[in-house]
């Protein structure tokens, strides 16, 4: 008796927090955009100001937000590495591809044009978690309570 009420326990909360984790990666986009974000307004500001090279610049701006770029001269790999949604992977490989190939201008433009890009990713993850993250929870909630009833 005793090991079926333990079984149906670890049942209910496996599905409980199987929804929180899927509610939990949502709001992780989210951050891992809004790190992005961080690193681009800080790369443009220093190519604004300073006249290092450019991924001198990136290595350094990279050290807050993110941190598996630092050092890294094979930018489209360290992205691979990166945990973030496939959509935002593809974005910031897409961004390093055309980073340092034309002057400041071009770069400034270029940062802007990403800056604004990874706002939409950010806009869009914020209203991910505003529709699913509750459904998900929920879900988990209600699954692992359905799958209790049914075997009780």
């Amino acid at each position: 008796m005793i090991i079926k009420w333990t079984g149906l326990v670890l049942s209910f909360s496996f599905f409980s927090l199987l929804g929180f984790y899927q509610s939990y990666k949502l709001s992780l986009r989210k951050r891992s955009v809004a790190d992005v974000l961080v690193f681009l307004n800080r790369i443009n500001t220093n190519i604004r100001y300073r006249t290092d090279d450019i991924f001198t610049l990136v290595d350094e701006c990279a050290e807050g937000s993110l941190v598996p770029l630092k050092n890294n001269t094979d930018y489209q790999q360290a992205v691979e590495a990166l945990p973030f949604h496939k959509d935002d992977k593809k974005l910031l490989k897409r961004f390093f591809a055309n980073l340092g190939t034309t002057d400041i201008e071009g770069q400034l433009s270029h940062i802007e044009l990403y800056t604004r890009l990874f706002d939409e990713q950010y806009r869009t993850a914020k209203s991910e978690i505003e529709k699913k993250s509750k459904l998900y929870k929920m879900s988990g909630l209600f699954s692992g309570l359905a799958f209790v009833v049914i075997l009780v």
